[in-house]
């Protein structure tokens, strides 16, 4: 693989050539519009197919996949073009394997709402490791409110993704609420009614772990809500679940603010197998940011 940065009067035939790839396959690895427009100073990923395959009549993603014993996930991660989508035409090629494989590993995690477009869900999933719909909130009584994420599901299965539980402090109103997680933390009934609505959905739906996203919370639940997150990580961990918690990103241990205080980095990474930190906050679609 090499990047191209774009010169003056270079088109995607030209840079093509000089690489000696296709520059059909070139331009739909990088978005390339129709009208094949490139601006002097852009990117262009340039890989090296070392296998192809000319699709015949009757052919599948799974008779392909077979055929030369890889995944139809992989065939969707060499195959940007297809959008994560099965159709195929007779004498598409697709790419089987690339020159230079990548030989380290990453883990790529992705929030999804109920109301995802299924087309750009699908052209994301082979790419993801996990997908964590959003979001299971909880009631007034501690128990979990539904999420309709039936859709997300299957996508993630379809393209290999696990499914994740993101489990928050949301409610009826779609908002984070400080009462309900206060609720959680310092009632053991209520706690306990979570904890047995979670352990039913975890199974119902065949999740791979939970991601802990409890917002808004007062400094004086700091250590309630480390204990929550380790107790979540007994129970569930020894039935072989993980137990992630999402962190509001912090410039400092001291960070005044609601959404800061009781997110003690140190206790709640002892408690968890990970963390996410949610940076985004520095910079949310939403409202302007207050970071500079």
């Amino acid at each position: 693989m090499m990047i191209h940065v774009v010169a003056a009067g270079e088109t995607v035939d030209s840079i093509a050539a000089a690489y000696g790839v296709d520059p059909f396959r070139l331009a739909a690895d990088n978005e390339v519009g129709a009208s094949g427009a490139l601006a002097v100073g852009q990117t262009l990923v340039v890989r090296f197919p070392e296998l192809v395959h000319a699709v015949r009549l009757g052919d599948t993603l799974t008779s392909i996949a077979a055929e030369y014993g890889v995944s139809v996930r992989k065939l969707y991660q060499n195959n940007w073009s297809l959008g994560g989508l099965p159709a195929l035409e007779e004498g598409m090629e697709l790419v089987i394997a690339y020159q230079d494989p990548p030989t380290d590993s990453a883990v790529f995690n992705g929030y999804a709402y109920p109301f995802t477009d299924t087309l750009l869900l699908d052209a994301q999933t082979p790419y993801l490791t996990y997908l964590t719909p959003f979001t299971y909130g909880i009631t007034a009584e501690g128990g979990l409110l539904p999420l309709n994420d039936d859709a997300l599901l299957l996508s993630a299965r379809t393209h290999g993704a696990r499914p994740v539980l993101h489990l928050s402090s949301y409610t009826e109103e779609d908002r984070f609420d400080s009462e309900r997680a206060t609720l959680v933390l310092t009632d053991e009934a209520a706690q306990n009614r979570l904890i047995s609505d979670v352990d039913a959905l975890l199974r119902e739906k065949g999740f791979a772990g939970i991601d802990v996203d409890f917002e808004f919370l007062p400094a004086a639940l700091a250590v309630p809500y480390a204990d929550f997150l380790a107790r979540l990580r007994r129970v569930f961990g020894a039935q072989g679940y993980f137990v992630w918690a999402a962190l509001s990103p912090k410039t400092s241990s001291a960070q005044p603010g609601l959404l800061y205080e009781a997110h003690n980095y140190a206790a709640i990474s002892s408690s968890v197998d990970a963390v996410l930190l949610m940076t985004y906050e520095w910079g949310y679609t939403y409202q302007p940011s207050s970071y500079k």
